[in-house]
């Protein structure tokens, strides 16, 4: 198979409902859909056999926004839905078509930074459950 890749952006990140969901696109300058692995240790039995370990996925989404303060902006919105679970659409490139859907545990982002600067906040919210990946054609 020979190489494959797509370039980050133009792209789309929304959080919240379809109809009332905020576009932050505009404001992420980072944005990673990233899974954590944990695996129990295999457990040995007497009569030489093996259980393996318990494989987990977890995910999270995780990027920087530049600060937003204006009422209804990113900051607001994440301060306002501080511990709800907000469903969310990731599309990292429009022209390559693929689609990330699912759930997140919202948790507020940091406020400031250097002065005479434009503050950013990193953010990382827990997926609950798995992501849905969709491509179209």
């Amino acid at each position: 198979m020979p190489v494959k890749s797509y370039k980050m952006g133009p792209g789309t990140l929304t959080l919240g409902p379809v109809g009332t969901a905020l576009d932050i696109s505009c404001q992420i300058t980072n944005a990673v859909l990233e899974p954590e692995f944990d695996a129990d240790d295999d457990l040995p039995t007497l009569c030489g056999d093996t259980l393996p370990g318990e494989q987990k996925t977890s995910w999270k989404l995780t990027g920087t926004a530049i600060q937003d303060l204006a009422d209804g902006g990113v900051v607001d919105w994440t301060w306002t839905n501080a511990g709800s679970t907000q469903p969310f659409s990731f599309t990292p490139s429009t022209a390559a078509g693929t689609a990330f859907t699912g759930s997140i545990v919202v948790r507020p982002l940091s406020v400031g930074g250097d002065v005479k600067t434009k503050p950013t906040s990193d953010f990382e919210f827990p997926v609950v459950g798995d992501p849905v990946m969709t491509t179209t054609p």
